[in-house]
């Protein structure tokens, strides 16, 4: 029988000022039947010296290091080494409540559920602020449920933020794309999603905390053509995984919504390559789906009409309406 419970994984690289938090906040959980494993991805500072010392206490840990692939295949390394029976990936600066994984693991086994859901608070680093999670309360969900929650905006897709059984992974073909920098937990999400018969959430104070130490002006000066390339592939990465999937038809709405989502996101981070293309866009989802409309309100449909016709207008105003 598996002894352990839980498998927390944990890719790292340059984690020096937080990963002393993150592991001592996972290794203190009151659930002890877990083990941690830590993907190291070439870090430059002292990160792996801090996980060293951290081995030496606790057996539980495991460290893998391999070459900086991006967080994708880190993940998936995680997952070739975990034996637990569910698995939480976590970021290397994400600290846990200390009976967060008991809390968890002990709905997932009442439910018998393939995903529990959590609630948790983002802290804004760069200012100190806080802000609680406010994804929709539910008792159980299909897994076409919950993705057409996730893509209607009523939950979230971080990949952070649901345990789920270890047996998706090897009872289905999940994917990693290696070549994803942005967008790979909604990626990730949906295909565990797509397979898990029950999805829960525990009701309960929020379990995780999960830092953003870039302000936004931060991120747009950081925004590549990469970054562009992403957010435009996530979605139709995305839309080709369920194309051939029964369901497809009654989630052709929930992925017109993601690709708006990608589009808002590009004019976010001050990104206008092809923009009057993409408001053009955005606009003919937004006919051939009324209800987006609500969804996105009038303010996102005056933006989008006018960046197709003036691009340089819709420039000056995505400083005000974005």
């Amino acid at each position: 029988m598996n002894s352990v419970k839980v498998s927390v994984i944990i890719p790292v690289i340059n984690q020096g000022n937080h990963i002393s938090a993150c592991l001592e906040s996972v290794l203190g959980q009151t659930l002890k039947d877990i083990e941690v494993i830590v993907v190291e991805g070439g870090s430059t500072d002292n990160t792996s010296d801090i996980i060293l010392r951290f081995m030496d206490k606790d057996p539980r840990i495991k460290l893998i290091n391999k070459s900086n692939e991006g967080l994708p295949m880190a993940r998936k390394a995680g997952l070739n080494f975990a034996k637990g029976e569910y698995i939480l990936h976590l970021d290397g600066d994400d600290t846990l409540e200390h009976d967060a994984l008991e809390l968890l693991y002990g709905k997932a086994q009442e439910c018998d559920a393939d995903m529990v859901v959590l609630n948790f608070i983002v802290n804004h680093a760069y200012n100190g602020m806080e802000k609680e999670s406010a994804s929709m309360r539910f008792v159980r969900l299909s897994g076409i449920d919950f993705i057409r929650t996730l893509y209607l905006r009523q939950n979230y897709w971080m990949i952070w933020s649901v345990l789920h059984k270890r047996s998706l992974y090897s009872n289905f073909k999940i994917k990693f794309d290696s070549n994803l920098f942005l967008g790979e937990d909604a990626l990730l999400t949906t295909q565990l999603a797509y397979f898990s018969k029950k999805i829960v959430k525990l009701n309960s104070k929020p379990v995780l905390k999960h830092y953003i130490r870039k302000a936004p002006e931060e991120k747009r000066r950081c925004f590549s053509q990469k970054s562009y390339f992403d957010l435009i592939t996530y979605p139709r990465l995305i839309e080709d995984f369920l194309k051939d999937k029964l369901e497809y038809p009654q989630l052709k709405e929930c992925i017109a919504s993601l690709r708006l989502q990608s589009i808002i996101k590009c004019f976010t981070y001050r990104c206008f390559d092809s923009a009057k293309d993409r408001s053009t866009e955005a606009l003919q989802i937004l006919n051939e789906h009324p209800s987006l409309k609500i969804i996105y309100g009038k303010r996102m449909l005056r933006f989008f009409k006018i960046c197709s016709l003036n691009e340089s207008l819709g420039r000056i105003l995505c400083k005000f309406m974005l």
